[in-house]
């Protein structure tokens, strides 16, 4: 429960300096204050997505490695949208997935494309939930960007990005760590062997009417 209520922090604070980046309507045409509040949206949400990756890691989660792996994703997507919109979708997925597990203590670089080997149906499923998920923020993100303009529209759009990108984080980590095989494990429990039958005893009365029988006189 305190690390939803974590959670929820950083993205609410992720949004509110969205939104007060957006608020002055600084354009590329003045350069210097356009750029310092593009420096500081970008900074921000590194900041917010790595301490997400973290959260969700669970304890002993790496800072350092969280942040490294958002800022690289962030270039490489960026890179890829710049070069086509095409790619935009499909390198967010890859990113999202390759990125999520980085907070968490036991996964390494390639935790999060592994999983599609280790639990390819949980994996194909999810892969499917956040592509849906992308689709839904693209269609909020349109919809408010023609009914809620500026720093309010800003804010609510980055408060569903952070609502519906955090708990696919966590589950996207959570398959990355699992051991291979381990739903089949808990499906198909260890057979526990029959108990055995008691050997039956012989009673009292029996033993009794079966001993050494003495004679009779007559």
């Amino acid at each position: 429960m305190k690390r939803a209520l974590l959670v929820a922090a950083v993205v609410l604070a992720n949004a509110v300096v969205q939104a007060l980046c957006v608020i002055p309507g600084a354009t590329p045409a003045g350069a210097p204050l356009f750029l310092a509040l593009l420096a500081a949206s970008v900074l921000s949400l590194v900041a917010a997505a790595a301490a997400v990756l973290v959260l969700v890691g669970g304890a002993e989660a790496r800072w350092p490695r969280a942040l490294a792996a958002v800022a690289l994703a962030l270039v490489i997507v960026g890179a890829l949208a710049v070069t086509s919109a095409a790619t935009l979708i499909p390198a967010l997925l890859v990113a999202f997935v390759t990125v999520s597990p980085a907070g968490t203590p036991d996964a390494t670089a390639w935790s999060g494309p592994r999983a599609f080997a280790w639990h390819p149906v949980h994996a194909v499923l999810l892969a499917v939930l956040t592509l849906v998920a992308m689709v839904v923020l693209a269609v909020a993100a349109l919809l408010l960007g023609f009914f809620v303009t500026g720093g309010l529209g800003s804010f609510a759009t980055w408060v569903v990005v952070g609502a519906l990108g955090a708990p696919l984080a966590r589950a996207w980590a959570r398959l990355a760590v699992r051991p291979r095989g381990a739903h089949q494990r808990r499906e198909s429990p260890r057979a526990t062997p029959a108990p055995r039958r008691p050997e039956p005893t012989a009673s009292p009365t029996a033993v009794q009417s079966t001993g050494p029988s003495t004679p009779t006189t007559r």
